[in-house]
C-alpha cells in the first residue's frame, strides 16, 4: 500500500506517534471556573464573565493531549554491549520483548488551536465567534502484530486482529449564544461549520499467515479510506486477476483549484445549566454534549484486499537493529514490508463518503460553600465515543481568593488512568491568561521520545477581556 498511508499505519504509526505532543477542546479543569473565557467550549451553556472579550490569533487557547500506553523503552533494548538494538535484533529474545508489550498498544494524539474568536453579550446572554485548527489520531495495535514480527522467521501460524489507525485534520467554524430562559436555568447552542482538511482511515480485521517452505502465505481482510488532497495514487496489473493494484502514491504539487477545499460538514454543541439555589443553596449542576455532527469527505478513496487470495512474504528480516545507528533504516523497511505482505485493490475513486465525528457528553456538579464564596467543589463526568472511548471521573477544588485570580486542583480516575491535574487563570480586567495541565505522565529521552508509557495534555492562552462583570 501506498507510503503516505502506510506511514500512518502498523508499527510505524505506533512508533512515529509515540513521539507526537499533539482532543482537542478548551482543558477540563477549567469547566468549573467562570472567569475562565473558553469554558463555553466545554459547554455552550457557559458564557465570559464579561461582557465582551478577544482572542489572540494563534495564543488565545491552544491544547496539546497525548496518551499512550507504551514507549521508546518498549522497542529499544540495552544488551550491556555499549550499544542499544531494536527489538527486531537476534539478540533480543522474543520473550523479552514480548513481556514488555501490553495487550493492545494504544495510542492516541490530538491538538487543537483557535485562530480567530470573540465574543459579546449582556445580563442574560452571549454571543460567541470562533476559528480552531484540530487534529486529531487514533492507534489500536494488537500484541499479536508485534509477535508475528519477531517470530516471522519461526515456523507457526498466526492470527492477527483488530488493527486500526485513524488520523484526521479539519477547520471549525463555530456560532456559540447562550441564554438565560429562566432565573435558575441557562441554556446554550453551539453550531459549527466544518472544513475537512485530510482524512485516513486503516481497519485491519483479521490477517492469517502460515509459514509455506522459506516463506509465509498471508491472507489479509483489510479496508482503507482516504481523502488527501495533493497525494495521487499509482496502479499495476494483478497478472492473475487483472485486477489493479495499488503501487504506491506520490505527492504532486497542487495547483489554484486544489487549494480550494473540498470537504464541508456540521456539528452541534448543546448544553444547560441549573442553578438549585433555592433548593441547596450553592448548587449547581450542568450537562452538555459537543462535537455532535460529521464531515462529507469528498476526493475519499477506498482500498481493500482480497479476503481469500493468499500473498507469498519472505517475512521480516535483513533489519539494521543497532539503535545507536542514525542511519537506521528499521521503520522504511517495516513499511516496505508491511506493504509486500498486503494488496489493495482500489474499491471507490474520487468519491464521497460522511464520517462522524467522536462526540463527547459531559455532566457535572458544582457547589459553592455560602460562608466561602471563594471556594467551590465539582464533580464532572466526561464521556467521548471513537475507536478507545474515553470515561474520566474528575473531582475539583477551585479557590477564588479574589475577583481576578483563579486557582483549580483535580484529580481524576478515567480509563486511561489516574491523574492529577491543575489550573492557574489570571483575569483582571483587560485580559485573561490561564495555564492548564490536565494530565502529565513523563518521561523524556535527550531527544524528547516518551520513555515508557506516558500521558500529557497540556492548555495555555491569552486573550483580551473588557467591559463589565456579567455575573457579579
Amino acid at each position: 500500500m501506498k507510503k503516505h498511508i502506510i506511514r500512518k499505519s502498523l508499527i510505524a504509526a505506533s512508533m512515529l506517534l509515540v513521539t507526537a505532543m499533539s482532543y482537542g477542546q478548551s482543558s477540563s479543569s477549567g469547566y468549573f471556573v467562570e472567569g475562565f473565557s473558553q469554558r463555553y467550549q466545554l459547554n455552550p451553556a457557559f458564557a465570559p464573565e464579561r461582557s465582551f472579550y478577544l482572542e489572540i490569533p494563534g495564543v488565545s487557547n491552544i491544547q496539546m493531549e497525548a496518551q499512550s500506553n507504551v514507549g521508546i523503552s518498549n522497542f529499544v533494548f540495552d544488551t550491556g554491549d555499549e550499544k542499544l538494538h531494536t527489538f527486531m535484533s537476534p539478540k533480543i529474545s522474543a520473550d523479552k520483548f514480548l513481556d514488555r508489550m501490553p495487550s493492545t498498544t494504544q495510542i492516541t494524539s490530538n491538538i487543537s488551536m483557535d485562530l480567530f474568536g470573540f465574543g459579546f453579550g449582556g445580563k442574560k446572554w452571549f454571543t460567541s465567534f470562533n476559528i480552531k485548527m484540530r487534529n486529531n489520531e487514533e492507534v489500536l495495535l494488537p500484541k499479536s502484530l508485534f509477535k508475528f514480527m519477531k517470530n516471522s522467521l519461526s515456523e507457526g501460524s498466526y492470527e492477527i486482529e483488530d488493527i486500526n489507525i485513524k488520523t484526521n485534520t479539519y477547520l471549525e467554524v463555530g456560532l456559540t449564544h447562550s441564554q438565560k430562559v429562566m432565573e435558575n436555568l441557562t441554556v446554550g447552542l453551539g453550531l459549527k461549520f466544518l472544513v475537512g482538511a485530510e482524512y485516513a482511515d486503516i481497519n485491519i480485521d483479521r490477517i492469517d499467515a502460515d509459514l509455506n517452505g522459506d516463506s509465509w502465505k498471508v491472507k489479509t481482510q483489510a479496508t482503507v479510506n482516504a481523502a488527501l488532497p495533493g497525494v495521487k495514487y499509482k496502479y499495476k496489473t494483478d497478472e492473475e486477476t487483472g485486477r489493479r493494484i495499488v503501487e504506491g502514491a506520490e505527492e504532486y504539487k497542487v495547483n489554484a483549484n486544489d487549494l480550494i477545499p473540498q470537504s464541508y460538514g456540521f456539528a452541534v454543541d448543546l448544553g444547560a445549566e441549573y442553578d438549585f439555589k433555592d433548593i441547596v443553596d450553592g448548587l449547581k449542576v450542568s450537562a452538555s454534549i459537543t462535537d455532535l455532527g460529521f464531515i462529507n469527505w469528498k476526493g475519499m478513496y477506498t482500498f481493500a484486499t482480497d479476503k481469500d487470495k493468499y500473498v507469498e512474504f519472505a517475512g521480516f528480516n535483513n533489519y539494521d537493529v543497532n539503535g545507536n545507528n542514525e542511519d537506521d533504516d528499521t521503520m522504511d523497511k517495516i513499511q516496505d514490508d508491511f506493504e509486500d505482505m498486503m494488496q489493495f485493490y482500489p474499491e471507490m475513486e474520487d468519491d464521497t463518503k460522511k464520517v462522524s465525528l467522536n462526540a463527547t457528553f459531559r455532566l457535572g456538579a458544582e457547589y459553592t460553600v455560602p460562608t466561602m464564596e471563594w471556594l467551590s467543589v465539582g464533580e464532572l463526568f466526561t464521556y467521548r465515543s471513537g475507536s478507545l472511548p474515553y470515561v474520566s471521573s474528575k473531582t475539583s477544588v477551585t479557590l477564588t481568593p479574589c475577583g481576578w485570580f483563579d486557582l483549580t486542583g483535580s484529580y481524576a480516575f478515567t480509563s486511561t488512568g489516574s491523574s492529577f491535574g491543575m489550573l492557574f487563570n489570571l483575569h483582571p480586567a483587560g485580559i485573561n491568561f490561564f495555564v492548564a495541565v490536565d494530565r502529565i505522565k513523563a518521561k523524556f529521552n535527550p531527544q524528547f521520545v516518551p520513555v515508557d508509557d506516558f500521558g500529557l495534555n497540556f492548555s495555555i492562552g491569552l486573550n483580551l477581556a473588557v467591559g463589565g462583570k456579567r455575573n457579579r
